[in-house]
């Protein structure tokens, strides 16, 4: 799923990429644009991926393209186990709501899909320009059920992977229709985090409300409230990027642990964390690396986009919609490698020594340089 894991650590301790320079390992371009903010996601052998009117499967060896499915879908998808089908459910939010789709693509008939859509869960026709980018917060699986934000809303929404029941529904802090973030979920905790200032903290199974906090500004900052980013669930607190900075949660109850302040403009992006590490790029001047425990900075490196860092077997990595994609070393903060061989790069992910990204024209993997 978008964030590697429920938790949304943007961390893959299995996995590796290219660490000492890249080059094509192969290019699939698409007849038909892929651009958007989504990621890909690799499930065994396939890798998924939205664009502006289709979900795309690609073979993960080759780039061959095993399917496509045409449909108004708007977030990276999240895998779901589904006990009443033969394969499992890509959960994804799209312009009509929560839609449940055939990880194998159903099939085919007079140049029609049919078992694409397994089911279709709460939401509402969003009104946004069907041809504008996907952009929605990525659907979090877990144990069975998939957590979702309702488009165009602050309600998140749990359902069953299978059949698509709504098992519960909550509002995330006041009703302003603002906009809420992707839901980390650990420990039977679903943790949502709101761009007007709100964390609320819901149990799993029954989406009652465990707690809801709202810390104040940071000390010199000019607003009245935090612009929350989605948060990340870790064992020792949750961790919430804001414009200004990250802070620490007590998962328990909400309280401020630590608050790191960074001055920037983090409008956009997410914090991964790795090996007792926070990655957060404040949209101004820099990716910073923060020690979990205490909140104190361990280094910071050269890099102006505010994004999602991912990291793999002590790689940062980082995607830029406009220019490049960039490879930085979690331990030092030093640049490994620069890719600009596109004009657009999503977020990427990586698995055994391969980088998956999305481009303006399809997918691309880059390997280790020989």
């Amino acid at each position: 799923m978008a964030r590697y894991d429920p938790a949304g650590t943007g961390y893959n301790p299995d996995g590796r990429g290219p660490k000492d320079g890249v080059e094509v390992a192969w290019q699939r371009d698409t007849d038909w644009s892929m651009h958007g903010l989504t990621a890909p996601i690799l499930v065994g052998e396939t890798l998924y991926a939205v664009g502006q009117q289709s979900l795309v499967a690609f073979d993960r060896d080759t780039g061959e393209i095993r399917f496509t499915r045409d449909g108004q879908y708007w977030s990276t998808p999240a895998r779901a186990t589904a006990s009443a089908y033969r394969s499992d459910t890509l959960a994804v939010s799209g312009r009509e709501g929560l839609l449940g789709l055939s990880a194998d693509g159903g099939y085919e008939v007079f140049g029609r899909s049919v078992g694409a859509e397994r089911w279709y869960s709460h939401g509402r026709e969003t009104q946004r320009w069907s041809s504008s980018s996907p952009q929605e917060p990525s659907p979090v699986a877990a144990d069975g059920a998939v957590y979702a934000i309702v488009p165009d809303t602050d309600r998140v929404v749990a359902v069953d992977g299978s059949s698509g029941r709504v098992q519960w529904e909550r509002t995330v802090g006041d009703e302003r229709s603002s906009g809420s973030n992707r839901p980390a979920v650990r420990d039977g905790t679903v943790f949502v985090s709101s761009r007007p200032g709100d964390v609320v903290a819901f149990d799993a199974e029954t989406g009652d409300t465990r707690w809801s906090s709202r810390p104040e500004p940071h000390t010199e900052s000019p607003l009245r409230y935090r612009n929350f980013g989605p948060p990340t669930a870790t064992d020792a607190g949750l961790v919430v990027p804001d414009r200004e900075g990250v802070t620490l949660l007590d998962p328990a109850d909400g309280s401020v642990l630590w608050e790191y302040t960074h001055d920037g403009n983090g409008t956009d992006g997410s914090a991964a964390v790795a090996d007792g590490t926070v990655f957060v790029t404040d949209g101004a001047e820099s990716l910073h690396a923060i020690d979990l425990e205490s909140g104190e900075r361990e280094w910071t490196a050269d890099y102006r986009p505010d994004m999602d860092p991912i990291v793999a077997d002590g790689v940062v990595y980082l995607g830029y919609q406009i220019s490049e994609l960039v490879a930085i070393d979690a331990e030092t903060g030093d640049r490994r490698w620069t890719y600009e061989g596109a004009t657009y790069f999503t977020q990427p992910i990586v698995d055994d020594g391969t980088l998956y990204v999305l481009t303006d024209e399809g997918l691309l993997a880059l390997e280790e340089a020989s």
